[in-house]
């Protein structure tokens, strides 16, 4: 996979949807959300992204390097032209140059290759939900995304959202290669790729699965099946980033 040609394809469906559904439209899975916010927040990300790769930060750059993305319907053509200069700008980066993210690790570009891809794919989907039916992520993008979910986001974004938890969660990919144990020791998650048994288990087609490790699908849709301690859906719920 051409993660940054899929990056493009993402971005681009992501914009075909909102411009669909109008900017007052709701997100469903980003509560207090409207489309005109899907869309700024993602551009914004966007164009971060953009400027620490293509200045080799080392620190997050001010806010007063950004745009102030439009309320109105001109907030699509801004998406637009930020797209194509991230899309420009990794094309050109050099993957292992050193570069600042917010994780403190992999301190590189390929990090936001990966992270930006996967963020336009996730907000995609969400922009197509609010405008009709969503397609779902090939098998292999799907792994990738809960791949980064566990074991990049989670330990940074997660850990104190429910300070309590300790619980272990499987998850298992039934069309593709793909499972992960995610374990909880007071709230935070640790994450080994294996077949092994979690309290509780979610098995599934990977599309579907990525969709509800983001809780953006019921463990009950999509060719899901849920076993085990099924209370800790709920648990889940409350640590995704």
């Amino acid at each position: 996979m051409d993660q940054i040609e899929q990056l493009r394809i993402e971005g681009e469906a992501l914009l075909v949807a909102a411009r669909s559904a109008g900017l007052d439209a709701p997100i469903e899975h980003c509560p207090g959300w409207t489309m005109q916010r899907l869309v700024s927040h993602t551009a914004k990300v966007f164009q971060r992204t953009a400027v620490v790769v293509a200045e080799g930060l080392m620190a997050p750059p001010s806010n007063d390097r950004f745009t102030q993305f439009s309320r109105d319907e001109v907030v699509f053509d801004q998406f637009a032209e930020v797209l194509d200069d991230l899309v420009d700008t990794l094309r050109t980066a050099v993957p292992n140059a050193p570069s600042w993210n917010f994780t403190g690790e992999d301190l590189t570009n390929a990090f936001w290759v990966r992270r930006m891809l996967n963020e336009a794919a996730v907000h995609r989907w969400d922009a197509q939900h609010a405008a009709g039916p969503a397609e779902g992520f090939a098998p292999e993008l799907a792994v990738d995304i809960i791949d980064e979910l566990l074991f990049v986001l989670m330990p940074v974004l997660s850990s104190s959202k429910n300070p309590d938890l300790g619980a272990s969660f499987h998850f298992h990919c039934t069309d593709t290669a793909g499972e992960w144990l995610t374990t909880f020791t007071g709230g935070v998650p640790v994450t080994t790729r294996e077949h092994a048994k979690g309290q509780l288990a979610v098995r599934g087609p990977a599309s579907a699965l990525c969709l509800w490790s983001w809780n953006r699908l019921p463990a009950t849709e999509g060719g899901l099946e849920a076993l085990g301690d099924t209370d800790l859906l709920e648990a889940w719920a409350t640590v995704v980033p």
